[in-house]
């Protein structure tokens, strides 16, 4: 029946028409092409319904149309999805076996889809009006679950599945019968029993024959046509694995043009932040600076989405420090704090071990999507990362297995949308997007990234309470042990007395054993600005000594931090007291507060070895065991000026910012817009180093290295400037002869580091 108000109908989305409806029709485009490769795979399994393959093609399709139905609200085709997602899931986990009535149930579900789709297109051309009448799924829905309900009660362990298709050889023996007739026939008067008894079992066993000959000629045309149902499965999938590498192929070119423009957006953005904008400019060139990173965060999701989705998704296994990517992990993170009163720390137990092997890469990405995740929801509080050793139980188990906990003080999440959250497009609900943005792909991809590794991960939350992230995977222990350069022992001040002002019990079990083992006497634990006061004033009184060092947490609540330290400057008793500023927030370094208080030295949260060392290096002005090849300090130092540049780079922003940047590095450059100008110039001119893009037009940068390398025969360090997925890029890199690369967004320090590592300045 044709509903009397023309507007959209509550199982579909109202929305205002006059912000435009680009994301229902593709939606819409996206489901109906999913629909097509079920139709195709629907095909197979009605012939053949214990086909995996096809199974899973159409699991595939419901489960898709699901996430992006439940996105947009479109509650009719979430549910139907849904229900028949649930069906054939359990089939593939092998918990009932699927018939002919399942598969015609399971099609007139994908016709009601197709139908939905076509109401919602027509509604969507027509500005929101519906003539045609609206399709009722009410009953095919109860349907699949009531199939699910039965199917449960009765599961049956399901037969292996024969992939191969067996040849039929059965031929009747109707010469034996022909003879046994002639012997009856000569054999009148010579038999006991009847002889119209036996020609009528003769009758019967030669119409059996003829009967099985029958039976045999539809079988083998049977056969015949399961080989040409089989060869058309075989095309259909061959055409999807071409469209899929024909998608993924173009993802990544796209990457690499959006990452380039956002590189150079970045850059520009970098530069006039040094040029002395007023207070209101900047405020809006962080907020393009922070628009433009989560962009490329976004690109970047994107992408690994991708790979999932064609299978290329690929793992490294080689041997890597826990310690220094847990470390790597922090540094980014805390720069993305954005000013929240957020405490940082990580906890690493001591019996985990620290040499594993596995991919330290998309581990690190791991830990990124999830903190990422909880500062996104946490506004104050704390966030952490602890990873403890899991016990075998017994079990004779090859590897370690860890365990990962990533906890915050966030918003919580409800229970009934925890299990969501790990799939695609999708948040805890419709105002999470709204509010806190992101595309929905940061915890699926955990997912995947950790089951891939042959690990679990799962959810802890409670609305209001935060959110415990937790996942374990079995990593085989490294046999190569560098030496750890970045441990603090201090020789001429040795026994030095520490005081830590910090109301965070977390950040004590970093603090405390790295002062141990630098040689630090920790005087005393305060957690307020005013007991402290108390001690330093208790101890002068006495006429006991001061501390050399005193750590002082920012986040003290009521800026204690500040007028505690501000105080301590003020007076001449403690001016030998040098002060140590610690916080998460990298930011507070650079405010007028943190200078006007009187603190020495800035230490970000968490505690990592080598930063505690170079600022006790700093403030007690000794020599340290610890030295690091080459140090961002020391990079800084070093002057590039001289160096004689060549820049292969087709992209004009991007050319202009190199030349921005060279010119602020004082190098001499040469410029040139693809790797055939690029080989010219070094037919005619000696170079420090090269810098060449890899996507150019006329010849690429991999092509041009391999005729600088065979052909020209020079040996001049050559940096690969890539917008694409490094991972995909990196051998193909080395193999044509370039020294190192440099993924892009980078800037000026980024370019520095390249030219002083690779000209052995």
């Amino acid at each position: 029946m044709t509903p009397e108000r023309k507007e959209f109908l509550p199982q579909v989305p109202q929305l205002d028409l006059s912000e435009g409806t680009e994301m229902l029709t593709d939606f819409s485009r996206e489901a109906q092409r999913h629909l097509i490769a079920a139709r195709n795979a629907l095909l197979i399994l009605e012939t053949v319904p214990s086909d995996r393959e096809a199974v899973e093609d159409v699991f595939k399709t419901f489960h898709t149309i699901k996430g992006l139905a439940d996105f947009l609200d479109l509650h009719d085709i979430f549910s139907l999805t849904a229900s028949s997602e649930t069906l054939l899931d359990k089939f593939r986990k092998n918990l009932l076996q699927l018939d002919n009535d399942m598969i015609l149930l399971i099609t007139r579900a994908i016709e009601a889809l197709q139908k939905l789709l076509e109401l919602l297109d027509e509604q969507i051309v027509n500005g929101g009006e519906l003539k045609s009448e609206y399709l009722d799924v009410t009953s095919i829905i109860a349907a699949v679950d009531e199939t699910i309900r039965k199917s449960s009660s009765s599961a049956r362990p399901v037969k292996p599945i024969v992939r191969n298709i067996p040849k039929i050889n059965f031929e009747p023996d109707m010469t034996a019968c022909t003879l046994f007739k002639q012997q009856l026939e000569h054999a009148q008067g010579r038999v006991d029993c009847e002889v119209g008894v036996l020609s009528k079992l003769l009758q019967d066993y030669e119409e059996t024959g003829r009967e099985l000959k029958v039976a045999q000629s539809k079988l083998h045309e049977r056969q015949r046509e399961l080989i040409k149902e089989r060869e058309l499965a075989i095309k259909l999938t061959q055409q999807a694995q071409e469209e899929a590498r024909a998608k993924s192929e173009y993802l990544a070119n796209m990457s690499h043009e959006i990452r380039t423009l956002i590189n150079a957006i970045l850059g520009f953005t970098d530069l006039l932040k040094e040029s002395g904008l007023n207070s209101k400019q900047n405020e809006h060139l962080n907020t393009i600076i922070v628009s433009g990173r989560m962009l490329l965060e976004i690109v970047n999701d994107i992408l690994d989405f991708s790979k999932v989705e064609s299978g290329k998704l690929k793992l490294e296994k080689i041997p890597f420090n826990l310690d220094y990517v847990v470390e790597e992990v922090f540094k980014i993170i805390r720069t993305r704090l954005t000013s929240k009163p957020i405490n940082l720390y990580f906890n690493i137990a001591l019996d985990v071990p620290r040499f594993l092997m596995g991919d330290p890469t998309r581990l690190k990405q791991i830990f990124i999507n999830l903190i990422d995740n909880a500062i996104k929801f946490t506004e104050h509080g704390e966030i952490g990362l602890e990873v403890s050793l899991v016990g075998q139980n017994g079990f004779t188990q090859p590897g370690r297995t860890l365990k990962f906990l990533v906890r915050d003080t966030g918003i919580g999440i409800p229970e009934d949308r925890q299990d969501a959250v790990f799939e695609t497009f999708t948040q805890a609900n419709d105002a999470t997007t709204r509010i806190y943005g992101g595309s929905g792909l940061g915890l699926a991809l955990c997912k995947t990234f950790v089951e891939t590794m042959g690990g679990t991960i799962w959810l802890e939350s409670k609305l209001g309470e935060g959110s415990r992230f937790i996942f374990t995977i079995c990593f085989d222990e490294s046999t190569e042990h560098p030496p750890k350069e970045d441990v603090v022992v201090l020789q001429k001040n040795a026994g030095a007395e520490v005081l830590i002002v910090d109301m965070h019990e977390t950040s004590l079990r970093q603090y405390l054993p790295q002062f141990e083992a630098a040689r630090l006497n920790v005087l005393a634990v305060c957690q307020t600005a005013k007991q402290a006061s108390e001690l330093l004033l208790s101890r002068e009184k006495g006429q006991q000594s001061l501390p050399a060092l005193i750590f002082i947490d920012l986040l003290l609540p009521e800026k204690q931090a500040y007028m505690l330290a501000y105080k301590l400057k003020q007076q001449e008793h403690y001016k030998n007291i040098k002060l140590i500023g610690v916080s998460s927030d990298v930011k507070v370094e650079t405010s007028s507060e943190f200078n006007q208080a009187g603190f020495d030295i800035f230490l970000p949260k968490p505690i990592i070895s080598a930063e505690l060392c170079d600022v006790l290096q700093r403030v007690l002005g000794e020599k340290t065991d610890y030295a690091r090849v080459l140090s961002d300090e020391m990079i800084q130092k070093i002057s590039c000026s001289g160096v004689r540049v060549l820049v292969a780079e087709d992209s004009i922003p991007n050319m202009e910012l190199l030349k921005v940047h060279f010119e602020t590095l004082g190098c001499t450059c040469d410029y040139a817009a693809n790797g055939q100008e690029a080989i010219e110039f070094l037919r005619k001119n000696d170079y420090g180093i090269c810098f060449m893009d890899l996507q150019m037009p006329v010849m690429g940068g991999v092509e041009a290295t391999r005729i600088i390398r065979n052909e020209l025969k020079k040996n001049l360090p050559i940096i690969a400037l890539t917008a694409a997925e490094l991972e995909d890029e990196k051998d193909r890199c080395l193999e044509a002869g370039m020294t190192d690369y440099l993924p892009k967004p980078f800037g000026v320090d980024e370019l520095k580091e390249k030219i002083i590592r690779n000209t052995k300045m």
